[in-house]
């Protein structure tokens, strides 16, 4: 299997201080209270808005005497923002750091083991000067480098949602089907009540789901029931594999099209504890 190695545009924000990790275990949807294990250091969570709508999605370590969230670029200065806004006592320093985000796919097993497609995968965490020999270095022993394009054909095909594209502030985590990000166990978090209600309560007014078409299908296409009434789009699209946000209700009569013609596999993205 080739060893791939795309440049993300991650931005990376450092928390320390001595209230660091109680502080951001209010604040994410993860459970960080205690340090990560050793075989498994990144940690999915999410940063919600008191909705329980979802502002960002982070990768959580330990990292030089702190903790670092991995977020999506166009999102580091509104997490930055609603972060800030609830230090309030708390020892806690927030900062931009500038090291970039490398991740690493099938087969590499170096940097810090961060599952972003699926099983498997690695970040490496580069200072801005060394990213172009760390690239060429990698080339040089075989990594494929993908594109931005590559990348998006590689986490459709995974199905894995995309912040801001797939999912976002009209978003709560169960639509999107990121049980993954949320600990149900762990104490009170920003944004939580709309979240833990929807689980115990109720039922996801639409879902992500993954499908495999007969045609390419470009985001933004309609999804739409047997009787042709729109239900839900195309979130993103590589070829004939897309992603879609759909009303559970339609999902659950069955019927479901695009373009008038049913996919040749559909799935929900994410699964219930």
């Amino acid at each position: 299997m080739t060893a791939r190695a795309f440049l993300l545009d991650d931005v990376i924000l450092r928390v320390t201080g001595d209230d660091a990790r109680e502080w951001l275990q209010g604040q994410l949807t993860c459970d960080v209270g205690r340090p990560a294990a050793s075989d498994a250091p990144s940690i999915y969570g999410l940063v919600l808005e008191g909705t329980g709508r979802i502002l960002s999605d982070a990768w959580v370590l330990d990292d030089e005497g702190g903790l670092a969230l991995r977020v999506p670029g166009h999102a580091a200065d509104a997490v930055l923002t609603r972060l800030d806004r609830y230090i309030v006592m708390e020892d806690v320093e927030l900062e931009r750091d500038g090291r970039r985000v490398i991740h690493l796919v099938d087969g590499a097993s170096e940097g810090i083991a961060t599952p972003r497609l699926g099983a498997g995968g690695h970040d490496l965490l580069v200072p801005p000067e060394e990213v172009e020999p760390t690239l060429a270095a990698l080339a040089a022993r075989g990594f494929v480098l993908g594109d931005d394009a590559a990348w998006e054909r590689a986490r459709i095909d995974a199905g894995v949602p995309r912040h801001g594209v797939d999912f976002g502030l009209d978003t709560l985590p169960q639509e999107a089907g990121l049980w993954r990000a949320v600990s149900f166990q762990k104490g009170c978090y920003f944004g939580q009540e709309p979240v833990v209600m929807l689980e115990h309560r109720g039922k996801p007014p639409k879902r992500l789901v993954r499908m495999e078409l007969e045609a390419p299908v470009a985001p933004g296409a309609a999804v739409q029931d047997a009787e042709g009434r729109e239900v839900g789009r195309v979130t993103s699209a590589a070829a004939a594999v897309a992603l879609a946000l759909v009303k559970r209700r339609a999902l659950e009569a069955g019927g479901i099209q695009v373009g008038g013609r049913a996919p040749r596999a559909l799935a929900l993205l994410g699964e219930a504890p």
